[in-house]
């Protein structure tokens, strides 16, 4: 039987260049140096407590990693970003990570590798303003100020590619660091002119009467990968076979899972402090567990053109080995 734990993971702190120089190698995780033939494989799994990391804790539920032979312990993350350096750090052998933390890390030489997708931008991002605010579009948004979570984040990559469709240099709007749950109010007291909510909070930000004026995944970063699961790069050749487990496993949660808003409803509250009502409110996340390349090399690239990254990545390198 799998095992859940709660302990919270290391808080974000500005490590990647200290495990950048310290090291050259990959981290050593929790799991097994070696596969035994008939055993159940210990992995430690870090996950961030969000509507879209249901997969996980569906997959782990409903037996799918048990299946898989995988004894499954799940670990909850300060966050994507943050889970990174404690991925490298041993706290856990696989974590859920937004791409642009992932790829931003291997830019900076830690030795990231990506296992399998798990959401991809829809519905469920949007940009929101006040209500009587008078803004309708990415346009409008010239010389305003605009929260987003990270500056260094999947979305601010979308946001750019939306003010460059309508015509605008990134620069001329003022883009702000905020926690998501600090962003409804801001809006309220006039702070900040529009601001990026993710579900539950886009579902909250409604409640609170703001308006959305587009869908952040939509337009030029349409279905655009968001976030999905790493492992370091020493794991995935010690372990070849528990991460294509836990890839199959996660995918078949993610096909279980699309569009059963029953079993979320059901499944969210447990591990969020997003209440039943809340989770019937929200819209539905569209899970993907098969990796796009061809979406993530364009991820990379906006990263690099936006000044993220300083070099081309090449996202195919970075994919842990299949089992053959």
């Amino acid at each position: 039987m799998s095992r859940q734990s709660t302990r919270p993971g290391t808080a974000l702190v500005p490590l990647f260049a200290a495990l950048s120089l310290g090291l050259t190698a990959c981290g050593g995780g929790t799991g097994a140096s070696a596969e035994e033939e008939g055993a159940a494989a210990a992995v430690r799994i870090g996950y961030f407590p969000l509507v879209h990391t249901a997969t996980a804790v569906h997959a782990d539920e409903a037996g799918l990693f048990e299946a898989e032979e995988l004894d499954a312990e799940l670990v909850q993350t300060a966050g994507g970003a943050a889970a990174i350096p404690a991925l490298v750090s041993g706290d856990f052998d696989i974590t859920y990570t937004n791409y642009t933390s992932a790829l931003l890390a291997a830019e900076k030489g830690l030795p990231i590798r990506l296992v399998a997708g798990n959401d991809v931008g829809a519905t469920d991002h949007g940009v929101f303003v006040a209500e009587d605010s008078g803004l309708e579009a990415p346009a409008d948004l010239a010389g305003r100020t605009v929260a987003v979570n990270n500056l260094q984040n999947i979305g601010t990559v979308a946001f750019y590619e939306h003010l460059e469709e309508a015509g605008l240099d990134p620069r001329e709007v003022d883009l702000v660091e905020m926690p998501y749950p600090d962003m409804s109010a801001a809006l309220e007291r006039g702070e900040v002119d529009a601001a990026w909510q993710v579900e539950p909070f886009q579902a909250m930000a409604e409640q609170a009467g703001h308006r959305k004026i587009f869908d952040l995944f939509s337009g030029p970063v349409e279905e655009m990968p968001v976030a999905g699961w790493v492992t370091t790069q020493e794991f995935a050749e010690q372990n070849p076979e528990t991460v294509a487990a836990f890839g199959r496993a996660i995918t078949a949660s993610g096909e279980e899972l699309q569009d059963d808003r029953e079993r979320l409803v059901e499944l969210v509250p447990t591990y969020t402090q997003v209440s039943a009502e809340l989770t019937e409110q929200v819209e539905m996340p569209v899970f993907q567990g098969a990796l796009d390349l061809e979406r993530l090399q364009r991820t990379a690239d906006l990263m690099q053109s936006h000044g993220i990254t300083g070099d081309r990545l090449e996202v195919s390198d970075l994919v842990a080995e299949p089992v053959r």
